[in-house]
């Protein structure tokens, strides 16, 4: 099975939404089963593969390789392959499929479209991070972002507050737009790689990832020019200031489960690409412009807590948070050390599984107190003690808590930041710890503390089904946090070898 095992992971999803279509639109519960049986073969296989990457291999070694030839003309091969970037990566996909189609059980309008849209999303994610071909990169990012318009613009919610309504519809075609013109410029930024990059005598022009960074020669001017395109369309995935306004507002009107993919998993789409495709590629270019795009990092983490500090909506502090965390990751990743790389890859694990449990929070609350205003509820700890507890370990994790993976992510970061003597980044960067410390508290206190409002005196807790994927999104959020080196060790080694391509050694 090794040999196909990421082909298996990637496309279980996909066979799953082939097969749903031959079933009745009336056999809800038929198609709801087999949306789940899907995704949970992609989620035990990403974990038998992350459980079984060998950590002795080199860092330029790529573990279940599978290819093949497509248009060799061109040199464009299906090829997949994991190493120390993806493999975490991967891991976290196959988690949150399972725990999104857990989270969509709720659903009853449109059923069967609703679950097709959702899987083949979810095969769009997890091959994005599978595929090691530039070609198939970019035809998974589209397969994974299309879906997503059509999942907000049918399944989304209007949003009215603070003297504005924000529409499901322009919610999606915004989202939509920013991430094409973010996919836009990749795709320029990679088609001028394959074109400039000189490549040994007798081999080929390649979109292979692997060969383009190990054997490609790309001049340092052309890297100059293409480092900080690349970047930049990956950054406007990541939720990167000032081009993040997509994200709350698409957080905002996305369906619960949706909300859980874009923040578990689409950011983290940015992410990766900044730190693999865009250093990998253009390593000469990155040492010019990374001292820049540190100070946005730091942007993103203050902007970001201080508009979440100022949110009412449940799920718009969730989102900026989001804003205000992905800034963790840019600033380890300009930090060009291992320890920021490692920090980098961990902040965005870490933050796919603790955001993706505060927006399924977030979702069952709604469906639940039918609001999302914070300032319109208060005292439901008393109702639901079990939802309750999920949010404030959610909400510690998020903040840092020692003992959780937030922690983790963010100690590396900040080690990383200082040991470059990015001092003043480092210092104004705790800010927003103690920013999300204030903002999380003061959630936990206006929706679970204080007095019960009459209207919730019959309200009721999670049912077994409703908190199986908070069981799921917390043990890995602590088992992550307390024995960290489980990711550590597979991701080092490529983390070390990227440091010593962009220095040069």
């Amino acid at each position: 099975m090794e040999p196909i095992i990421l082909s298996i992971i990637t496309f279980s999803p996909l066979l799953g939404a082939l097969l749903i279509l031959f079933i009745p639109r009336e056999e809800e519960w038929e198609i709801k089963l087999l949306a789940t049986f899907s995704t949970f073969c992609s989620f035990i296989l990403s974990l038998y593969l992350f459980v079984t990457f060998d950590r002795s291999l080199g860092s330029e070694t790529l573990q279940f390789v599978e290819r093949i030839p497509w248009i060799p003309k061109l040199g464009i091969s299906y090829i997949m392959g994991v190493d120390g970037f993806n493999a975490p990566m991967v891991l976290l996909s196959g988690i949150l499929a399972f725990a999104c189609i857990l989270a969509s059980f709720r659903i009853t309008h449109r059923t069967k479209e609703y679950f097709i849209l959702t899987l083949v999303c979810l095969t769009g994610v997890i091959g994005v991070f599978s595929t090691q071909d530039l070609f198939f990169f970019v035809v998974f990012y589209e397969m994974a972002s299309i879906p997503m318009y059509f999942l907000i613009g049918i399944w989304g919610s209007d949003k009215s507050g603070n003297g504005k309504t924000v529409k499901k519809e322009y919610a999606a075609l915004k989202l939509t737009l920013y991430l094409q013109l973010g996919g836009g410029l990749v795709l320029l930024g990679i088609l001028g790689v394959y074109f400039l990059t000189v490549l040994p005598q007798g081999m080929q022009r390649t979109f292979f990832l692997h060969d383009l960074i190990q054997y490609g020669n790309l001049a340092k001017h052309y890297q100059m020019i293409l480092f900080p395109l690349i970047f930049l369309g990956f950054a406007i995935e990541a939720g990167f200031w000032p081009l993040h306004t997509w994200l709350p507002d698409g957080h905002s009107a996305a369906p619960t489960a949706l909300s859980m993919i874009l923040a578990g998993v689409l950011l983290k789409m940015g992410g990766y690409g900044m730190l693999k495709i865009a250093i990998g590629l253009a390593p000469q270019g990155a040492l010019v412009w990374l001292d820049i795009f540190i100070a946005f990092g730091v942007i993103n983490i203050i902007y970001g807590a201080l508009c979440a500090m100022n949110q009412t909506d449940i799920k718009y502090m969730i989102a900026y948070s989001s804003v205000s965390h992905m800034g963790f990751v840019t600033l380890g990743i300009a930090a060009r050390n291992t320890a920021g790389f490692n920090g980098a890859i961990f902040q965005m694990f870490s933050h796919g599984i603790i955001t993706a449990l505060l927006f399924a929070i977030a979702g069952l609350l709604y469906e639940k107190a039918h609001t999302r205003s914070m300032p319109k509820l208060g005292g439901l700890a008393v109702k639901m003690p079990y939802l309750a507890t999920f949010f404030i370990l959610g909400g510690l994790a998020s903040l840092g808590l020692p003992g959780m993976s937030g922690f983790v992510a963010e100690f590396l970061v900040f080690i990383a930041v200082f040991k470059a003597h990015y001092i003043i980044a480092g210092a104004l960067a705790i800010t927003g710890i103690v920013l999300t410390a204030i903002y999380i508290l003061r959630a936990v206190q206006r929706i679970f503390f204080g007095a019960l409002p009459d209207g919730y005196l019959d309200i009721k807790d999670l049912t077994g089904i409703e908190g199986s994927h908070l069981v799921l999104l917390s043990l890995v959020m602590i088992v992550f946090g307390v024995y960290p080196r489980l990711l550590i060790d597979v991701m080092s080694p490529s983390t070390e070898y990227l440091r010593r391509l962009l220095m040069g050694q």
